[in-house]
């Protein structure tokens, strides 16, 4: 993990010998990094777990361990490379922000792979060619698990349209409220005061000088510090308001944002595109790869299950859904179709090994393998 932050940064300062510009690290791009780290550990646990049912095999360490390796291939490539679509359609159809997102997701996922797949196995095979390595003991938190999920399908399903239909009901009749400044349009003012403002005082006073149609939020934290939002540009008569109703408390300017409503429309459309192609991506890749479309369509289903109940959840608590809310989505959409190429790989492989059972049967035995 710690090489591979360090070819991240070194891959990104490479970039200004190569394209002649440095690129900036923002916020969306510290997430990036830090999302690749958290795959990388996901592909890493994948590899010690196949190592450790090949130990349970009683298969001889350096065996066990090339095995575990070569068993485990297929699902960190397959799970890399569709969260690498997410990335493509991020950068294609981000913002700024968002694209410096996708770009640090996009160096890490494959700087992942390299570091998951060639450093650590270098670092087995040298520690048991100089025979430090004898013996490799892994803790198990439970014993394996005979769970019927599939039995369970009709409840699972029903609570989802449960929490669905609530959700994406209230997002609906809510949604003029609910998108962000990014896709509605209009502005964001953030001031900091000296003493903590009375904001039901300050909407008073916004009303009466004909400005009722603004968002107050003030920082529980802070009190001092809010935040107003607004359909339309009030920059100059909030600041006259504040020095004439308030000039016995001085304040800042920490945050003014305006988007055009233009804009917002467009920005809305880029990201619905993005999700769109995200998911039409996802689903070639792994209706090639699976040779089974059915495969690939369940998958992406689960992949909108995740994300739509996300949203909704989201949107029941209040938050405002804007473009970094995008790239959430789709980093959840990433994770989402990372764990069910898992359990995909297993399905595959007992496929072949449980060829007199039932696709039921084998769909459990795979969940309860991944668990």
């Amino acid at each position: 993990l710690v090489m591979n932050l360090f070819l991240i940064l070194g891959v990104m300062g490479s970039f200004k010998f190569l394209l002649g510009t440095p690129v900036t690290l923002t916020l969306p791009g510290i997430a990036g990094i830090i999302l690749t780290l958290g795959m990388a550990v996901d592909s890493n646990v994948l590899i010690n777990e196949r190592i450790r049912e090949e130990l349970e095999n009683e298969t001889p360490l350096n065996a066990a361990v090339s095995r575990g390796y070569n068993k485990a291939l297929s699902a960190i490539v397959d799970s890399n490379a569709t969260t690498l679509i997410a990335a493509f359609m991020l950068f294609q159809f981000g913002s700024g922000p968002i694209k410096g997102f996708a770009v640090t997701l996009s160096i890490g996922l494959m700087v992942s792979l390299f570091t998951a797949l060639f450093v650590t196995r270098t670092l087995f095979l040298l520690l048991l060619d100089r025979g430090w390595l004898k013996k490799l003991s892994m803790m198990r938190l439970f014993s394996a698990t005979h769970f019927n999920f599939i039995n369970k399908c009709g409840f699972a399903i029903a609570a989802s349209l449960i929490i669905i239909i609530a959700s994406m009901t209230h997002f609906f009749q809510n949604q003029d409220k609910t998108y962000g400044i990014d896709f509605a349009g209009g502005q964001i003012q953030e001031y900091r005061f000296e003493k903590p403002i009375n904001t039901a005082v300050l909407h008073q006073q916004f009303s009466e000088a004909g400005l009722g149609d603004v968002v107050i939020q003030q920082n529980p934290e802070k009190p001092e510090n809010i935040i107003i939002r607004s359909s339309q540009d009030l920059e100059d008569q909030t600041m006259s308001l504040f020095n004439s109703k308030m000039a016995d408390n001085p304040y800042e300017i920490l945050r003014l944002e305006k988007v055009g409503p233009v804009v917002g429309k467009e920005l809305r459309k880029k990201a619905i595109l993005a999700v769109v192609f995200a998911m039409a991506g996802i689903l070639i890749y792994v209706g090639f790869r699976f040779h089974h479309f059915d495969f690939a369509t369940a998958g992406v289903i689960a992949l909108l299950h995740d994300v739509i109940i996300t949203l909704g959840i989201v949107t029941l608590m209040g938050r405002e859904v804007d473009l970094l809310m995008i790239t959430a989505l789709l980093t959840i959409a990433g994770y989402s179709i990372n764990d069910t190429i898992v359990i995909y790989d297993r399905v595959r492989e007992n496929m072949n090994l449980m060829r007199r059972s039932t696709l039921a049967e084998i769909i459990n035995t795979s969940i309860n393998q991944t668990l």
